[in-house]
């Protein structure tokens, strides 16, 4: 296998199947800290909607838009560093895009009906749910797998039960959500520090100045 003078794959090498599942745990491992800060501002949004007085359905709207913002951008900025290095990149990418339109969608239309804002938080869940999944379905038992895993599964699950929630009430939807952030919150920091940990397991540099799941919903 051919690697150009900076150790990496050239743009016109193609990988087989077991390289490019190497690769795009390279790229997991090396885009920890993204993984990191989704999970943070999960809980930290989750928290906040736990405790939000007078809940109506703009705050919760508003609530969930500042975390699919956040999310959408970790996930984009994580694709673009592994671009840069010549490894799959088109996940991460699309991943952010779809929670950067929910987010500028819920954001611009907080008034919006009980039913819509529903719709769009089960879309979207059940959406980055699946990518979720189809990524820790991927990676390295030593990467957080499991832990990646399940945060998929609960955000399908979650995605569904949206559709039952609001029948028990707005509080109940607002409760819904914040368990939700902040479960997949706990999950997002779990697969990020084992990933760390492989990273610096494989002697690349710390952080930020070594490289850029996305999940993570």
């Amino acid at each position: 296998m051919a690697y150009d003078q900076a150790g990496r794959l050239g743009p016109d090498l193609k990988l087989d199947p077991a390289g490019r599942l190497r690769s795009m745990n390279r790229v997991l491992a090396r885009n920890w800290w993204a993984l990191a800060l989704r999970g943070a501002a999960a809980i930290l949004l989750g928290v906040l909607a736990l405790l939000m007085p007078g809940v109506t359905v703009a705050t919760l709207a508003l609530t969930f838009a500042a975390y699919l913002l956040l999310d959408g951008v970790f996930a984009i900025l994580a694709g673009l560093r592994a671009s840069r290095h010549h490894e799959r990149s088109l996940p991460f990418i699309l991943e952010g895009v779809v929670s950067l339109i929910a987010g500028i969608v819920a954001a611009l239309w907080p008034a919006a009906s009980l039913f819509a804002l529903v719709f769009l938080i089960a879309a979207w869940s059940v959406v980055t749910g699946f990518a979720e999944v189809m990524g820790a379905w991927r990676m390295e038992r030593t990467h957080g797998k499991w832990a990646w895993g399940v945060a998929g599964a609960l955000s399908i699950l979650f995605g569904l039960s949206m559709w039952i929630l609001p029948a028990l009430g707005l509080l109940a939807l607002a409760w819904g959500v914040a368990a939700y952030l902040i479960a997949f919150g706990v999950l997002a920091l779990v697969t990020a520090f084992r990933l760390r940990h492989c990273h610096r397991g494989n002697g690349a540099p710390n952080g930020g100045s070594g490289g850029g799941m996305a999940a993570a919903r």
